[in-house]
């Protein structure tokens, strides 16, 4: 029952990512440059600061979801960890690969890339939330952890970027 609960769940979850991901996109800029905004928020067109169009309403919606039901499954959290890390690292592999194809980034594809991360986060999660069979509590430690350093990465990078592609303003090439 509680995986059927998980199945219906990421299907929710996917389509409010994906609503509140592209509001994401334009908090910064509509609360005037508000820097609580701009940590959890996209700052500028850099590939790295769209990351936060999934991980931060993909962080919200599963810390609800591990309150109402995921307590009771095996697994759940450190699933859903691992789902939104294969989705993070999705955009910016695809990204790159198809700009330097093509030369330039088209927003269609930026957009569908978006969309294909959050499906491949929940769809990954629920995955492993069906085989996930091993002890939860020190994967639950696990995930907490990945969380809070993935947040605070998410953070002190908006504030301190390196000089490398995947933080480069694409606005400004």
């Amino acid at each position: 029952m509680e995986k059927e609960k998980a199945f219906w769940s990421s299907i929710i979850g996917f389509f409010a990512v994906c609503i509140v991901g592209v509001i994401n996109h334009y908090v910064y800029h509509l609360t005037g440059n508000n820097i609580i905004a701009g940590m959890f928020t996209p700052v500028n067109e850099s590939v790295w600061e769209h990351l936060k169009q999934l991980y931060f309403p993909y962080l919200i919606y599963i810390i609800c979801e591990y309150f109402v039901y995921g307590r009771k499954i095996k697994g759940f959290l450190f699933s859903r960890v691992i789902g939104v890390m294969i989705g993070m690292v999705f955009v910016p592999a695809m990204f790159f690969i198809y700009t330097s194809i093509f030369g330039r980034s088209f927003v269609p594809v930026d957009i569908l890339l978006f969309i294909i991360s959050v499906l491949l986060s929940f769809y990954i999660s629920f995955d492993r939330i069906l085989k996930d069979k091993d002890n939860y509590r020190m994967r639950n430690l696990a995930a907490v952890i990945l969380l809070l350093a993935i947040s605070i990465l998410f953070v002190g990078l908006t504030f301190f970027p390196p000089e490398t592609a995947l933080f480069r303003d694409m606005t400004a090439v």
